[in-house]
């Protein structure tokens, strides 16, 4: 499975974090887009990288991802999608009850965090390069929440397998942290 990173050249400690995470394929490198806004340099960039595949699956990481269970428990987790899935989130923030599809996933829908997907689909990746700028505005993170999700067949990893970092934000401009995502994800499941 190909894999990037999206790091901001200015960001070198968020690259040393996330290269602690142990990872049995290597990961690329992809120079995140500077814009005055954060989130659309990171829109901007996620596009780039997501348009440029050509081999399925593929992955595509946040450089504040932080791993919390082995690469195996991933795998375990795709060994039980369906041959139709569309991509699968290792981790996200919650803000509904989910519907459990096998042990180890539930079916995704409105949730926020791009932080760690798989994407297994390139009429999805179509859809997201032609629509990104349709309302509800031009925030992929929104764009994923409010129509990606209840578009395409998305999953989420039981139990969460990644989160985000503790620290400031480039996309949101503000400190962020992984109590939202973990304590969501709990309320959520169970």
């Amino acid at each position: 499975m190909k894999a990037t990173v999206i790091n901001l050249d200015s960001r070198a400690d968020r690259m040393e974090t996330f290269k602690k995470n142990n990872f049995p394929f290597d990961v690329e490198r992809f120079s995140g887009i500077v814009l005055p806004s954060g989130e659309d340099g990171f829109t901007k960039s996620v596009l780039i990288v997501i348009g440029s595949q050509k081999e399925y699956p593929f992955i595509i990481f946040e450089d504040d991802c932080i791993m919390l269970e082995s690469w195996d428990v991933v795998e375990n987790a795709i060994s039980q999608l369906p041959d139709d899935w569309d991509a699968l989130w290792l981790g996200a923030t919650l803000t509904r009850k989910l519907e459990r599809y096998s042990e180890n996933l539930y079916k995704l829908k409105r949730a926020y965090t791009t932080h760690a997907v798989i994407y297994n689909s390139p009429e999805m990746v179509d859809f997201i390069l032609k629509n990104h700028n349709t309302p509800p505005g031009r925030n992929l993170d929104i764009f994923y929440f409010s129509v990606v999700q209840n578009t395409f067949n998305c999953f989420i990893t039981y139990p969460l397998c990644a989160t985000q970092s503790e620290g400031y934000s480039d996309i949101s401009k503000q400190n962020t942290g992984s109590w939202i995502i973990k304590s969501s994800y709990n309320k959520y499941t169970q």
